[in-house]
């Protein structure tokens, strides 16, 4: 499955959410607008509280998915409260941006409803958009890190 995402030939995502209502990741997802000028003040912002918040180009290529990646499984709520109080934090710190190309975070939801799924988030690194230089991790000029997997693994 993962071969054929990578190839381009499909197109796979992740759960956040576990059973138990914990996730090992938050995503804020951003698209068009300010997304750009959106995206790198929440960085600064988190990078000022000693969280590492790392930049993908979404397949559109107008857009960024937000990741921040934890150490151990947390409550889906306490991550959601993280990302709305950096939203918060960097809309109070930059008030000429519109936030208008904030879309969305994931998890999607505090709690799983019984018997049914989170929403999915697409994975990195998909075929053609990735030799187009999207659903790749950037630095602060959006520019892609030469290695991606080097950079996820530091």
């Amino acid at each position: 499955v993962l071969k054929s995402h990578f190839r381009g030939e499909a197109a796979i995502g992740i759960f956040p959410m576990h059973l138990d209502d914990s996730c090992y990741f938050l995503v804020l997802d951003l698209d068009e607008g300010d997304w750009k000028e959106a995206g790198l003040t929440i960085r600064r912002i988190a990078r000022e509280r000693q969280m590492e918040a790392h930049l993908e180009i979404s397949r559109s290529g107008y857009g960024l998915h937000i990741w921040f990646f934890f150490e151990e499984a947390i409550l889906s709520r306490k991550a959601r409260l993280f990302g709305k109080k950096l939203l918060e934090l960097a809309m109070q710190e930059s008030m000429q941006l519109s936030f208008d190309s904030f879309d969305r975070m994931f998890p999607n939801q505090d709690v799983l409803p019984k018997g049914g799924f989170d929403n999915l988030i697409s994975l990195p690194f998909q075929g053609e958009a990735y030799h187009q230089g999207r659903t790749v991790f950037v630095d602060e000029q959006f520019q892609p890190y030469e290695d991606q997997w080097r950079y996820l693994q530091e």
